[in-house]
């Protein structure tokens, strides 16, 4: 029985194969790795008698370095993405600035107050139910407010 020799053609089949998966795959990964696999191929071409052993190295190391550099490359951090709507998940963000009337009493600091059909729980200093309040910011799911 004869071994079945790796051509160059199969690391480029491979590589492009797991390229393609990326459409699938979030967080760019799989592409790096199809990367080392074109490498890899190209390096086959170049020296056709390269042990399989090696391809293996240069594989695993182009796609490991590919990956890190990806992630340690200025492109991918966060800070270089812009929005124009900044808080679209974490709708509570919406709501600062805004006037709402208190259903419940803020006693020791805390109370409630009606947004739409929701009652939220509100922080601030103590007022009567009925009081007007502007909302100044958002912990956690708890709307920091001050009177109106």
């Amino acid at each position: 029985m004869e071994s079945m020799q790796i051509e160059f053609w199969h690391w480029l089949i491979f590589g492009f194969l797991l390229m393609a998966l990326e459409v699938f795959a979030p967080a760019m990964v799989v592409m790096w790795f199809g990367f080392g696999a074109i490498i890899a191929g190209g390096a086959l071409w170049l020296l056709p008698s390269l042990a399989f052993g090696w391809q293996i190295i240069i594989f695993g190391l182009v796609s490991l370095v590919s990956v890190f550099g990806w992630r340690k490359s200025r492109f991918f951090r966060e800070e270089n993405v812009t929005s124009y709507t900044p808080d679209l998940n974490n709708r509570l963000h919406s709501h600062i600035g805004k006037e709402y009337t208190l259903t419940e009493a803020i006693i020791n600091g805390r109370g409630s107050m009606r947004v739409g059909d929701t009652a939220w729980r509100v922080r601030g200093a103590d007022l009567p139910a009925g009081t007007r309040v502007r909302v100044t910011g958002v912990d956690g799911v708890i709307f920091m407010v001050e009177k109106a």
